[in-house]
């Protein structure tokens, strides 16, 4: 007899399948369309470097063997290109199908985290440690320069998902979740791990650097489509505390603080006052 639990039920695969409300799925397929827009063109150029890097790096390569790696990937590239793009957005929209999933509620309300158990320790492989560290780097610089946009579109999918606002790593449009997305598309190209993380700054360089402009025009799409269309970041200033003016030199040996006898101009004499 088997002790383990019973099995989660797997995420939708897509908007369409996915048991979300009328108006919920709605928005989110306006904001799948949105993306996939905005992404086209940085990723068509993206594709063109690519093949062209990779080339450039088989001809230059010092040793048979990694000419012969690099002709492999750009002729696998070559085949397979064309399905890059949409296996990309099939990731992304089964993120955005999932905003209502169990997995993602239970993350949101969790606050303590998990002690780690130290029982079940393994390996890992180091090209694993190395991608993760790349497109983490990638991810959190994009955290930092976007951030406020980030913080109003966690506000809003929050709405969307009926929970808490997501944080920028489990927003399912966020930098982690476009990252996780080419992460797989690219292993599904068949693709090596050199020509992975060559992918990876391709991506970075084409795709991201137009990534803050694509949170405003989201966070501009669910304002019009009523999710928080009057929210607003302002920031909370601290409120100055008085300040005291600094006592004068009389002040400090006693002598009174008021206005003396003002000073004739032009090296004059003061002229005294008269009484009849």
């Amino acid at each position: 007899m088997s002790t383990t639990g019973p099995t989660e039920p797997s995420a939708p695969a897509s908007l369409a399948t996915a048991d979300l409300p009328a108006r919920v799925r709605r928005v989110l397929e306006h904001a799948l369309v949105l993306v996939s827009e905005e992404l086209d063109r940085g990723m068509q150029r993206m594709l063109v470097e690519f093949e062209r890097e990779l080339f450039r790096l088989a001809d230059m390569a010092r040793n048979p063997g990694a000419e012969s790696g690099y002709m492999q990937a750009l002729r696998s590239f070559r085949l397979n290109r064309a399905d890059l793009l949409p296996r990309f957005m099939v990731q992304v929209e089964s993120g955005l199908a999932a905003v209502r999933s169990p997995a993602l509620q239970h993350e949101a309300a969790a606050v303590e985290p998990e002690m780690p158990d130290f029982r079940n320790l393994s390996l890992v492989d180091t090209s694993v440690m190395d991608e993760d560290t790349v497109l983490g780097d990638i991810a959190s610089r994009q955290e930092g320069r976007a951030a406020l946009a980030l913080h109003l579109l966690g506000q809003r999918f929050g709405v969307l998902a009926g929970s808490p606002a997501f944080d920028a790593a489990r927003l399912p449009l966020g930098p982690h979740a476009l990252c996780r997305a080419i992460r797989v598309a690219a292993v599904e190209l068949e693709l090596g791990y050199d020509a992975r993380l060559l992918l990876y700054r391709m991506f970075d360089r084409h795709l991201m650097a137009g990534y803050g402009r694509i949170l405003e025009l989201l966070n501009e799409l669910l304002a019009e489509e009523g999710i928080l269309p009057a929210l607003v970041f302002v920031p909370v200033r601290a409120r100055p505390s008085p300040v005291e003016a600094p006592a004068t030199r009389e002040d400090a040996a006693g002598a009174p603080s008021g206005p003396g006898p003002r000073k004739a101009a032009d090296g004059q004499k003061p002229q005294q006052q008269l009484h009849t």
